[in-house]
């Protein structure tokens, strides 16, 4: 009897062991460890559980990088492909809940060098140093300083106190010729801790080489017009980021941080320009060669955060400081050639521009318990912003024409929040109110206009209530409300003449108001965990582009013209399909409208994307892997003027092993595009004073080979403060060009 209660006892705690798969901690980490005074063999029993890769908690969804077995050799691009709620499509351009605007922030703050120019960072930076990524589609009162209706937060360490040294350096080249190389390094040295990550990557000029082709008839004449447009654009990015952490005691903790990018691109090629009248005849034809011999960007950012604890649970205040600068130049030559009746004077022209971004930030927040199951969070904030730019366009022939425009637009911005949350059993529930002033004042310093300036008030409010309905499945009901502020890119007057076209910024935007409403169920369960999230999203005030057109040259400007709706469902399931082989999917359906009332047009219509990957363990410790991208379906809209049609599915082969102790190396071997050596996007304009029909060819298929090694034998990492400082509001800026 007693063996049989030995044995039932057993077959308990292994049952229990598969369950407790649902429940781990931030790290993927079973938590459950049982202890039995006697020993009792079975055979042949076998417990197969996922590693989990997704959890819900009451205010984000988290992505457990390190379960992701593909990621010690992928960059984090190529995982955000799997991340629930969150797309990227053919062009390397990311989307979180079916739209654009969102920020990243690292390490629980904002990272100017990563919101910059997220695509080619996030191409290059390695997965493997990543820990977790956190979807962040409802920022509260805390997050919503400036307003990003999503947020995705890259967390790359966390505190551990084990003495030592580790790191990874990984490295991979593909069959275009593009290599790239990253390290990560952490060491500690009592309660001093200091780590590094640095990458490099090259993108040979055949990897990003296209061709488009463009059909035009403008409404007003009936002409058309054709253009060839055929270019290469070989580039570079390089970034090093420092993160430090002092714990002077237990309650008091010090960090710091440095980092950035500068990003490099050489674009050249040509195109072919012809214009016919509405009865077909020939009126004017050339050929623009044209270089852009210097595009350079670069973002750099430091920070300081001190956080004091006191003996009360739960009682936490910080103080941080940040400071980021970014800036952008260019230098375009544009030669015209083999002139049949041209419509303007000039045999050339020369484009240099050069804009530059200064922020200062101050914060305070301070978290404290009120009583039992009630948490009180309060904070304030002030940003000083600096912009400037400097824009000139020569005309070789036409010196009538030759611009020289500098401006300046700086602001004030100053907010305090409160946020309430409340948690007893199952169920937390969220509240926030954050009060915002901004002041901001415009010139020319060349005296091309009059300065002008603003003062705005704005209240942003927000509310959640999570439930946890059994440990396999929870639910979060959520709304929010954000704020956008045109950044310069947006506001810069100066005029860009071109050919075929006239742009310029609009110095008199507003900010934009979003709102959200979201539900979200998931389950979690040992071999089948999937999320589904229905949103809807309302902008009233949208800032975008304005576009009309006149004698065959199309104006380009910005507004808060149009109103924007958005209603869609976001999906993730996990599914370990037998022992050795298991299923992540990634997807979602949306429907877009857009409508301008100022010029009577109205957008809309249905698209979506899928991601999926099917994972196989082989013999020899080898794993195989098959991916489908398909980029989208239906008409993927971006404005009230048009659609785009995405690519075909791409197919992905990838083979990977791991050797030496502790598999510290691993090789993988990727095969992409193996269907289609060719990609082909389609862009049609179908409203407003003219039609357009485009068609874009890019290289898509290349071999890549991928190595990785992590050296050293403790798990050091940089500790963070629990806030810091968060800025999250520009749009069309030099901080936020997504």
């Amino acid at each position: 009897m007693n063996r049989m209660v030995k044995i039932v006892m057993v077959m308990v705690a292994v049952m229990g062991s598969a369950i407790s798969a649902i429940a781990q901690d931030n790290d993927g980490q079973d938590s459950v460890a049982t202890e039995w005074g006697d020993t009792l063999q079975l055979q042949d029993v076998e417990v197969v559980t996922m590693r989990q890769l997704v959890k819900t908690l009451d205010d984000r969804l988290s992505y457990n990088v390190q379960a992701d077995p593909e990621a010690r050799t992928s960059t984090l691009l190529d995982v955000l492909r799997k991340v629930p709620l969150v797309s990227v499509d053919g062009e390397d351009n990311v989307r979180v809940n079916g739209g654009g605007s969102f920020k990243i922030y690292k390490n629980g703050h904002p990272d100017p060098a990563l919101s910059s120019n997220p695509r080619e960072v996030l191409r290059a930076m390695p997965a493997s140093v990543i820990k977790r990524i956190e979807v962040i589609t409802e920022p509260g009162a805390r997050y919503d300083a400036e307003g990003a209706t999503a947020i995705l937060n890259i967390v790359t360490v966390e505190g551990v106190r084990i003495e030592g040294v580790n790191g990874t350096v990984s490295a991979s080249v593909n069959t275009f010729g593009s290599p790239n190389a990253s390290a990560y390094v952490a060491a500690r040295v009592g309660k001093f801790t200091l780590g590094t990550t640095a990458f490099y990557q090259k993108q040979a000029h055949r990897q990003f080489a296209g061709e488009d082709e463009t059909w035009t008839t403008y409404k007003d004449t009936g002409t058309t017009m054709y253009n060839l447009y055929r270019n290469k654009q070989p580039a570079w990015v390089y970034s090093l980021d420092l993160n430090a952490s002092l714990e002077i005691d237990s309650l008091n903790l010090i960090t710091a941080s440095f980092g950035g990018y500068r990003y490099g691109l050489n674009i050249y090629g040509d195109s072919h320009i012809e214009y016919h009248d509405a009865a077909g005849q020939l009126m004017t034809s050339y050929d623009n060669p044209f270089n852009l011999p210097q595009y350079g960007f670069m973002s750099w950012n430091g920070r300081a955060d001190w956080e004091h604890r006191t003996s009360r649970k739960d009682e936490v205040l910080t103080a941080s400081y940040m400071f980021s600068t970014t800036g952008q130049h260019e230098e375009q030559y544009d030669s015209l050639i083999n002139l049949v009746n041209p419509p303007f004077d000039y045999t050339a022209y020369s484009k240099w521009g050069k804009e530059r971004f200064i922020e200062h930030t101050w914060q305070l927040d301070y978290q404290l318990p009120l009583w039992e199951h009630h948490l009180l969070e309060v904070g304030g904030k002030y940003i000083l912003r600096l912009n400037k730019s400097h824009n000139r366009m020569n005309y070789d022939g036409a010196a009538d024409l030759n611009t020289d425009t500098r401006f300046r637009h700086n602001m004030h911005v100053g907010a305090a929040y409160a946020s309430w949350r409340y948690q007893v059993d199952s169920v937390t529930l969220r509240g926030g109110l954050r009060y915002e002033y901004s002041h901001f004042r415009a010139s020319y310093p060349n005296g091309d206009g009059e300065p002008f300036g603003r003062d705005l008030h704005d209240l942003v409010p927000s509310a959640s209530v999570h439930w946890q309905m059994t440990p396999f499945n929870s639910l979060r009901l959520s709304w929010a409300t954000s704020l956008n502020r045109p950044g310069i890119q947006y506001l810069n007057p100066a005029v860009k003449r071109y050919t075929t076209t006239i742009e310029y910024g609009n110095p008199h935007l507003s900010s934009a108001r979003n709102n959200m409403l979201s539900l979200n169920f998931q389950h979690t369960g040992n071999r089948l965990t999937f999320n589904v999230k229905p949103t809807m999203a309302i902008t009233r005030n949208l800032i975008g582009y304005s576009r009309t057109a006149h004698d065959g040259i199309v104006y380009t400007t910005t507004s808060n013209d149009c109103r924007y709706l958005m209603a869609g469902v976001g999906g993730f399931l996990q599914w370990m399909m037998t022992s050795k082989t298991t299923l992540v999917m990634n997807g979602e359906v949306a429907y877009n409208r857009y409508r301008n009332p100022s010029q009577d047009l109205t957008n809309s219509g249905w698209s979506g994307n899928l991601y999926a990957q099917l994972t196989q363990q082989l013999p020899w410790q080898l794993r195989a892997t098959a991916t489908c991208m398909w980029f989208g379906f239906g008409h993927d809209l971006s404005n009230v003027y048009g659609y785009s049609t995405m690519p075909d599915p791409t197919i992905m082969l990838g083979l990977s092993r791991s050797f030496l102790k502790d598999n510290r190396l691993t090789v993988r071997l990727t095969a992409n595009s193996i269907f289609h050596k060719h990609q082909l996007e389609k862009d049609y304009i179908t409203q407003g004073d003219y039609d357009s029909h485009g068609v874009t060819h890019y290289n898509q298929r290349n071999v890549q080979l991928s190595l990785s090694y992590a050296f050293g034998s403790s798990n050091t990492s940089v500790k963070q403060t629990e806030k810091t400082v968060e800025n999250d509001d520009l749009v069309g800026g030099l901080k936020s060009n997504n």
